[in-house]
């Protein structure tokens, strides 16, 4: 786990952004504890849209228009696209016990209602946020580069 991971947030409107768990920690308007959304799950964990919503106003009163997607990808590369409005209960879970994350730091996102195929990613380094209705009503996921079992075998 290193603890200087930053996870790069951006949308089409903003340049990107990078932060420290402690910063989007710090933006976050809704904390809340996981097993308040995801029984199983304890630890500290910050609401997925409202933290959107209070990094995209930056302070302002007028409301910034709402993204059509969410597109998450982990530190392995496993990527998920994500309907926004499937992402209603979606949280970042950021600690556990009161320390980082031990398995999927430095965030893990969890979309605990049943509303997304996508349920859980973990160790998350990129989020964007997307305004492309083409993009389609179903949640995706899977691994951005793939290889084939051809690709895998050593060749002499």
């Amino acid at each position: 786990m290193q603890m200087n991971s930053l996870i790069e947030v951006s949308d089409l409107h903003k340049n990107k952004e990078a932060f420290t768990v402690d910063e989007m920690v710090a933006l976050a308007e809704l904390r809340l504890n996981s097993q308040d959304r995801v029984p199983s799950v304890e630890g500290e964990a910050f609401d997925l849209k409202s933290w959107y919503r209070n990094w995209s106003n930056k302070g302002k009163k007028s409301a910034a228009e709402e993204p059509t997607h969410v597109r998450v990808e982990a530190v392995d590369e496993f990527q998920a696209l994500i309907p926004w409005g499937q992402a209603d209960q979606a949280l970042f879970l950021y600690a556990q016990e009161g320390q980082p994350l031990k398995k999927g730091y430095p965030i893990r996102l969890y979309v605990p209602d049943g509303s997304s195929e996508c349920l859980n990613v973990k160790s998350i380094v990129k989020v964007w946020f997307l305004n492309d209705p083409a993009l389609g009503e179903e949640a995706t996921y899977g691994f951005k580069n793939k290889v084939t079992l051809d690709e895998l075998k050593f060749k002499k």
